[in-house]
C-alpha cells in the first residue's frame, strides 16, 4: 500500500513537473524574446535562468516519471505473482473430478497468460489513464490560473468530446 501511495504521489509530482514550462515560457516571451525582437539588449543571465529552469523541469519530470513507472511496474508484478499463487492454491484444493475434463497444461497456461494481462493492465494502461486524467485536470488548473476566459473557451469542447467517446 505504501508503494501504491508513493506511486500516486510520484504521478502527481511528475505531472506537476511537466506543467512548469508554461509558467517559465510566459516570462521568457515577455522579458526575452519580444524585447529582443524589438532590438533591446537582453542580459545573458536572464536567458540562461529561464532555459535552465525549462531544462530542470524537463529533467525532473523525466526522472519522476521513470521512478513512478518502475515502482508501479514492480507493484503490478507483485500483484500478478500473488494472483498466480492464489489461483494455483485454489486449483490444488479442487477435486480430481474437475481435472478429469481439463488438461492441466492448459489450466496452467491460462493462469499465466491471464495474470500477465492483469499485470500489463495495471502497470501500463491503468497508469496511463490515471496520468491522462491528472494531466487534463492540472492543465485546466494552469489554464485557469493564466487566463480564465481563454481557459473556459479552450475547455468548452471537453464535455462534448467525453460524450462522443462514451457513445
Amino acid at each position: 500500500r505504501m508503494q501504491l501511495l508513493l506511486g500516486f504521489v510520484l504521478t502527481l509530482a511528475s505531472t506537476a513537473a511537466t506543467l512548469v514550462p508554461p509558467y517559465l515560457t510566459i516570462p521568457l516571451m515577455d522579458e526575452v524574446l519580444i524585447p529582443f525582437q524589438n532590438g533591446q539588449q537582453i542580459a545573458p543571465g536572464t536567458v540562461l535562468m529561464y532555459l535552465a529552469g525549462l531544462l530542470a523541469a524537463a529533467l525532473l519530470g523525466w526522472g519522476l516519471n521513470w521512478w513512478r513507472t518502475y515502482l508501479l511496474a514492480l507493484v503490478s508484478e507483485r500483484i500478478g505473482a500473488d494472483l498466480r499463487t492464489a489461483t494455483f492454491d485454489h486449483l490444488l484444493q479442487l477435486s480430481l473430478y474437475y481435472f478429469g475434463g481439463k488438461r492441466t497444461g492448459d489450466l496452467m497456461s491460462r493462469i499465466g497468460s491471464e495474470t500477465d494481462r492483469i499485470c500489463v493492465f495495471l502497470s501500463l494502461h491503468a497508469l496511463d489513464f490515471a496520468t491522462d486524467v491528472l494531466m487534463i485536470g492540472m492543465t485546466a488548473a494552469v489554464l485557469f490560473s493564466i487566463h480564465p476566459g481563454l481557459a473556459l473557451v479552450t475547455l468548452l469542447p471537453l464535455p462534448f468530446i467525453a460524450w462522443m467517446i462514451h457513445t
